[in-house]
C-alpha cells in the first residue's frame, strides 16, 4: 500500500487486509511523505513501514515491489477495501505458472454512500485485452508475480497518474492475465482521486501512451496475432486523450492551444465520432 495522509481511512483498510481467509506473507506500507499519523497507524497494526519524500504514486509502487519479499504482490489504495475471501479466491490462478496477473472485479462506492457493480464482461484472449482499449484492471483488485514485474521494467516514477496502466502494459507480454468475476473490492470512487482530475488525467494519460508506450509498441506487441490492432488502440487513445484535453482548453478560451490538440486528435482517433463533434465545435467557437 502506498499513502499519502491517509490516516482518517488506513485503519480501515488494514483490517480488511488482516482479515484475509489466508496467511499474510507481509504488508508493506509505503509512506509518501505523509504530514498525518499514517505511519504511525501502520506500524501500530503490523505493517512494516517505508517513509520517503513524497515523489508520487508511480515511484511509489515501483519502490514497493522492489522492497517486497513475496513472490506475490497485491496492491491496495489506502480508501479502498478487500473482501475476507479476495485472496483465497485469486491465489489459486497462479498454480498455472504462465499466469503473471489476477485481478477481480468490484463494487463503485461513490461519496454519497451508492454502491454500483461493475459487472464486467470481458472476453479476452490476450493479456493486453484486459488493458486495452481501456485498462480493466482495478489496482487494488490486482495480485501479480514480483518476478515477472521486475523482469518487465517494473513500474516508473514518471507515472503519477495512469501509473498502474504503465505496469500492466508492459506485463503483459510476460504472461497470462486473469480476471475473476467476483467483487472483491469496493473501490471508492472519490472527487479527488487522480482519475478523476480532468484534465490532468487526460495529460496523463497522453503522456503514458504517446511517450512511454507507443515508441516501444513493436517491442511489447510482437507476440501478439494481433500487433497492429493493439498499436492502433494507443494510438487512438492517445487521439481521445488530446480532443479531451482540447476541450478544457477550449472552455478555457486557450483556443490557439485546443486548435493543435484538435488536429493531433483527428490524425490519430479518425474512427472516434466525439473527436470530430469537439473539433468541429471548437472551429464554429460553440460550447
Amino acid at each position: 500500500m502506498a499513502v499519502f495522509n491517509g490516516e482518517a481511512t488506513i485503519g480501515a483498510v488494514l483490517d480488511t487486509v488482516l482479515a484475509q481467509t489466508v496467511p499474510i506473507h507481509e504488508i508493506l506500507v509505503l509512506d509518501d511523505g505523509s504530514t498525518d499519523r499514517s505511519a504511525e497507524i501502520a506500524t501500530s497494526m503490523g505493517a512494516r513501514v517505508i517513509s520517503v519524500p513524497n515523489a508520487g504514486l508511480g515511484a511509489a509502487r515501483k519502490r514497493m515491489v522492489e522492497e517486497a519479499t513475496g513472490d506475490l504482490v497485491a496492491f491496495i489504495d489506502h480508501d479502498d477495501d478487500w473482501l475476507p475471501e479476495k485472496l483465497s479466491l485469486q491465489l489459486p490462478y497462479f498454480d498455472d505458472p504462465d499466469v503473471v496477473m489476477v485481478h477481480a472485479d468490484c463494487w463503485y462506492v461513490y461519496e454519497d454512500g451508492r454502491e454500483v457493480a461493475r459487472d464486467l464482461k470481458l472476453d479476452a484472449e490476450c493479456s493486453f485485452d484486459h488493458v486495452l482499449p481501456s485498462n480493466w484492471v482495478i489496482a487494488s483488485s490486482a495480485v501479480f508475480r514480483r518476478k515477472a514485474m521486475l523482469g518487465a521494467g517494473n513500474f516508473v516514477a514518471e507515472t503519477v497518474r495512469c501509473s498502474d496502466w504503465y505496469g500492466w502494459l508492459v506485463l503483459a507480454p510476460h504472461g497470462k492475465f486473469v480476471h475473476v468475476p467476483e467483487k472483491l473490492v469496493s473501490y471508492r470512487v472519490l472527487s479527488t482521486s487522480l482519475a478523476n482530475a480532468g484534465y490532468r488525467f487526460q495529460e496523463a494519460k497522453r503522456f503514458l501512451l504517446r511517450d512511454l508506450i507507443l515508441p516501444r509498441a513493436t517491442e511489447l506487441f510482437k507476440g501478439t496475432p494481433d500487433a497492429e490492432r493493439y498499436r492502433r488502440m494507443v494510438e487512438a487513445n492517445i487521439g481521445v486523450a488530446a480532443s479531451t484535453m482540447a476541450k478544457y482548453l477550449d472552455k478555457e478560451g486557450r483556443r490557439a492551444e485546443a486548435k493543435d490538440l484538435h488536429r493531433e486528435a483527428l490524425r490519430l482517433a479518425t474512427g472516434v465520432p466525439r473527436v470530430w463533434l469537439r473539433a468541429i465545435r471548437s472551429s464554429l467557437r460553440i460550447g
